[in-house]
C-alpha cells in the first residue's frame, strides 16, 4: 500500500537553487535593443512621410546588391534612396541585437522561463517583421506597409518589456520570492485590467493613424477643431466635393500635396474623423487612467516616473496632432507625431510592468499592519459568532 509523501519533505530533500543574479551587461544589451529599435522606427516614419518606401524597388537587395552590403555611391546621393537604404540597415542593427540578445539570455537566464519564451519570441517577431518589410516592396503593398508600421510598435513596445524583466527591480523581486515549491508557490502579481485595456486603445489608435498615414487621409479634414466648418464633417461623396471646392485654392493645393495628389473622397474623410474621435477617446480614458494610477501608487517612486513619462508623451502626442493637421501635415511633424505615438505605446507597457511588480499603497499600508501584529490571528466568521451578544455590540 502506497503512503502519501508529505510535499514539504520533498520540497526540503530538493537541492536549492540560488536565484538568478542581476547582470548589468545583460541590461545593457537590451537596452542597447530599445534604443536601436527607437532609432529604426524614427527612420521608418520619415520613409513614410516623405514617400520614400519604393526608392530601392528590390526588398532583398538595393539595386543589385545585398543591401548589407551594398557600396555608398549607390544608395547615399539621392536623398529619398539614402532613407530607405538606412532603414534597412538599421533593421540588421536591429535584427543582429536581438539574435545577440536572445544567445545571452538562453545562456544565462535559462532557469527564468518568461524571460526564455520573450527572447525567443522577439526573435521570431524580429525576422517575421523583416519578411514583411521586404514583401511590402516587392509587392508594392500599401497595406503590408501598413501593417509593417504598426508591428513594429508593437515590436517596440515589446524590447521594453523584455528590458525591465533583465532589470534590476525585476530581478530582485524574484530574489526576494525565492524559488516556487510544492507548499509555496511563487506570488504572481497581475497587470491591472485598466492598464490592459489603455495598451489596447492605444493599439487600435496605432492602427488608425497608420491607415490614415497609408491611405492618404492624413489631411482629408484640413481645419480644426471644427470639421470643414461644422461639428460634423460632411458624409457623403457629393457633400465632400462640396466641402473642398468651397475652400480657398491654396488649401485645396496644401491638401493635394499632402495625399499625394489623391482625391478627398468620403471614406477619407470617414477615416481621418475616426482616428480624431479616438484620439479624444483616448486622452479622456488616458486621464482618467494615469490619475487611478497616481492614487494607487502614490507612495512608489518605481511607478511614479513611467506614469508621469505617460502623462508628458500623451499630452505632446495631442498637440503634434493638432499642428501636424494645421501645418498642411509637414514632414517632420508627421514623422514626430508617428515616433511620439510609439513613444507612448513603449512607455505604456512600461508602465504596466511596473504596475505589475510594485504593490499598492493600500497594499503596502496592510503589509505594515501585519508586521506590526505578528501574532495577531485574522478572525474569521466562526470566531465572529462565537462572541457574546454585548462583545458584537461593543466592537460594532
Amino acid at each position: 500500500m502506497q503512503t502519501a509523501v508529505d510535499p514539504r519533505k520533498l520540497d526540503s530533500q530538493r537541492p536549492k537553487r540560488s536565484p538568478v543574479p542581476y547582470r548589468r551587461w545583460l541590461h545593457a544589451l537590451a537596452i542597447w535593443l530599445v534604443l536601436a529599435t527607437a532609432g529604426l522606427i524614427v527612420i521608418g516614419g520619415a520613409v513614410t512621410s516623405h514617400d520614400a518606401g519604393m526608392a530601392v524597388p528590390r526588398g532583398w537587395d538595393t539595386f543589385g546588391v545585398w543591401s548589407l552590403i551594398a557600396p555608398l555611391e549607390l544608395w547615399w546621393d539621392d536623398p529619398g534612396t539614402r532613407l530607405e537604404h538606412s532603414h534597412r540597415l538599421k533593421g540588421y542593427v536591429v535584427g543582429f541585437s536581438t539574435a545577440a540578445l536572445l544567445v545571452a539570455v538562453l545562456a544565462t537566464q535559462w532557469r527564468r522561463k518568461k524571460a526564455v519564451w520573450l527572447a525567443v519570441g522577439l526573435s521570431v517577431f524580429v525576422i517575421a517583421q523583416a519578411i514583411l518589410g521586404i514583401l511590402r516592396v516587392d509587392e508594392v503593398s500599401l497595406v503590408l506597409a501598413g501593417i509593417h508600421g504598426v508591428t513594429g510598435q508593437v515590436f517596440f513596445a515589446l524590447t521594453i518589456v523584455m528590458a525591465a524583466m533583465l532589470g534590476r527591480v525585476w530581478v530582485e523581486r524574484d530574489q526576494q520570492q525565492g524559488p516556487a515549491t510544492a507548499t509555496q508557490p511563487r506570488a504572481s502579481r497581475r497587470v491591472p485590467k485598466l492598464a490592459l485595456l489603455w495598451l489596447g486603445l492605444l493599439f487600435l489608435q496605432l492602427c488608425l493613424g497608420s491607415a490614415v498615414r497609408h491611405g492618404q487621409a492624413s489631411l482629408a479634414i484640413p481645419d480644426w477643431p471644427l470639421h470643414y466648418g461644422q461639428m460634423l464633417p460632411p458624409m457623403s461623396d457629393d457633400a465632400v466635393k462640396a466641402a473642398v471646392a468651397a475652400l480657398p485654392e491654396s488649401t485645396q493645393a496644401t491638401m493635394h500635396k499632402a495625399m499625394l495628389g489623391e482625391a478627398v473622397t468620403a471614406w477619407r474623410v470617414h477615416l481621418h474623423f475616426t482616428h480624431r474621435a479616438g484620439a479624444y477617446l483616448i486622452t479622456a480614458f488616458g486621464a482618467a487612467f494615469l490619475l487611478w494610477a497616481w492614487r494607487r501608487w502614490r507612495n512608489s517612486g518605481l511607478v511614479a516616473w513611467p506614469t508621469g513619462l505617460v502623462a508628458l508623451l500623451l499630452v505632446t502626442q495631442v498637440i503634434l496632432g493638432v499642428l501636424t493637421v494645421l501645418s498642411g501635415v509637414g514632414a517632420n511633424l508627421a514623422t514626430l507625431h508617428q515616433t511620439v505615438g510609439a513613444l507612448l505605446l513603449a512607455a505604456s507597457a512600461w508602465l504596466a510592468v511596473r504596475m505589475k511588480l510594485v504593490p499598492t499603497a493600500m497594499e503596502d499600508a496592510v503589509t505594515a499592519d501585519r508586521l506590526q501584529k505578528p501574532n495577531q490571528r485574522p478572525s474569521t466568521r466562526d470566531d465572529q459568532s462565537e462572541l457574546p451578544t454585548g462583545g458584537l455590540g461593543a466592537t460594532a
